[in-house]
């Protein structure tokens, strides 16, 4: 790649610099083979903030903590989601209009609507019923043929949906599960190439991913828009998000949400609910196998806390470390690596102007990683987020959940949901890669391993065990990407 300044002769402010890539093309074929490999790049030769031509169209790349600020809080009203795709952001082909999709008044009064099942108290709540489907996965693990492989990433997706069922929808359809989750799987590669594609062929040819992907969603409409009757027809009432969902009414109208709005907001938690979790807990064993003293101390914390009796809300206070690897994994394998804003007018980042349409892709994998705001930002750490060093975190370059009034609704439903699984499958299980398998990281809208993890299940037994002194001498190890 190579790095060219382009100078605004309409006024003072510049443009960022620009990595022009193929005549006409630009860089769009290396970014669909390897996107993160290419904004990596970018970012190592351009700075924080250039410019790349994907095709016809030129995107601004962001990698600058102190920009994130400006454009998630301080312009928040200039920089929204993209409105591509039926008024929506590119995750409406699969999920509608709903809170993850759209912005403005009508995301306002969905996020005010569905933050009160969210809230701190209500999730600390749901914890037994975490803990309990933890358990549950367990119990299947206990009946796998001793030392046979499994996919460590769809066992986690198993768990993290069932979650989501019971908490969300007080429904368990763990049979229904193994079709759920590849109908998520393809809705999100469909996403991704269709981002990707510089040719847009309408998604009602009769393209076969176009039919594939339209086979997929009709199964998911008519899973839940069976749901939303079985409730809409009981007597039974629990108080879960769809309760919430079907009783909510317009204010100035006293309409209820039709099936079509209730579908695209529990479509939303369906998709966004499990899949950020479920990568998060599969890098997080990823990189326990690469940092071994890392899991011997969180073990024998685990061990030494729970004493081989199941997790507990309560015990988190007294599980610091174990919350800590799970952050540190949100922060070097953040589940969702880049986001996208279009500016509604023509502003300014920084020394740099901004035209009215231009797209702004906010690299999270970078600024995770930046070295200006994070020691050592390369290696596995999870001390960084220990209760002694938190004052040490930089706010903005730490956003797996985003940050200002987009910060993910559901940030302390994988907080807590997250370390209590860990805490459960810790105290019971070794989970051990197999060896001499590529572990990729493959971007479809989610970063997983491309085709999986597979993993052999050793039982262990409760001991409290003693912490290795040495830490982190080797030099890290990171997947490739795609």
């Amino acid at each position: 790649m190579t790095k060219t300044t382009i100078m605004n002769t309409k006024n003072e402010l510049h443009e960022p610099p620009l990595i022009p890539g193929l005549p006409f093309f630009g860089n769009i074929f290396a970014f669909r083979r390897d996107p993160l490999k290419v904004l990596d790049e970018g970012w190592k030769d351009a700075g924080d903030l250039y410019q790349l031509e994907l095709g016809p169209r030129t995107v601004w790349v962001i990698s600058d903590p102190e920009l994130v600020q400006n454009l998630f809080i301080e312009q928040k009203h200039i920089f929204q989601r993209p409105r591509m795709v039926h008024g929506g952001t590119v995750l409406s082909y699969l999920l509608g209009q709903s809170v993850l999709t759209i912005d403005g008044e009508e995301w306002l009064f969905k996020r005010r609507l569905m933050q009160p099942i969210f809230h701190r108290q209500r999730i600390h709540q749901m914890g037994q019923t975490m803990v309990q489907a933890g358990e549950d996965m367990l119990g299947r693990w206990d009946d796998y043929p001793e030392g046979k492989p499994v996919d460590l990433s769809e066992e986690m997706k198993v768990v993290t949906l069932d979650i989501i069922n019971r908490t969300m929808f007080s429904t368990n359809v763990l049979a229904e599960i193994d079709q759920i989750g590849p109908i998520v799987d393809i809705g999100l590669h469909y996403i991704a190439n269709r981002t990707r594609s510089m040719i847009q062929i309408p998604e009602n040819w009769p393209t076969p991913a176009n039919l594939r992907f339209n086979r997929a969603r009709d199964r998911l409409d008519q899973f839940l828009y069976g749901i939303i009757r079985e409730r809409r027809q009981s007597d039974e009432h629990p108080g879960d998000l769809l309760d919430m969902l079907l009783a909510a009414r317009d204010e100035e109208s006293g309409d209820y949400m039709t099936d079509e709005q209730v579908r695209n907001e529990v479509a939303t938690v369906y998709g966004a609910g499990h899949e950020t979790t479920a990568v998060a807990l599969t890098w997080t064993w990823y990189a326990l196998n690469q940092n071994p003293d890392v899991l011997a101390r969180l073990q024998n914390e685990v061990d030494s806390v729970l004493k081989g009796r199941s997790p507990e809300v309560g015990d988190l206070p007294e599980l610091p470390y174990t919350q800590t690897v799970f952050q540190e994994t949100l922060r070097l394998y953040p589940p969702v690596p880049i986001t996208i804003r279009v500016a509604f007018a023509d502003t300014k980042l920084g020394e740099y102007a901004v035209p009215k349409g231009m797209v702004v892709s906010v690299v999270i994998n970078n600024i995770h990683r930046h070295p200006d705001y994070w020691d050592k930002p390369e290696r596995y750490l999870p001390e960084r987020f220990l209760p002694e060093n938190r004052d040490q975190i930089p706010h903005d370059a730490y956003i797996p959940f985003l940050t200002g009034p987009h910060l993910c609704i559901g940030n302390n439903f994988a907080l807590t949901e997250g370390p209590l699984l860990l805490a459960t499958m810790v105290q019971k299980y070794n989970i051990v890669l197999v060896p001499d398998q590529e572990i990729i990281r493959d971007v479809a809208v989610t970063m997983r391993p491309k085709g999986g993890m597979q993993v052999r299940l050793e039982k262990r037994d409760f001991r409290p065990i003693e912490m290795p002194e040495t830490t982190h001498q080797a030099e890290p190890t990171h997947p490739q990407t795609v």
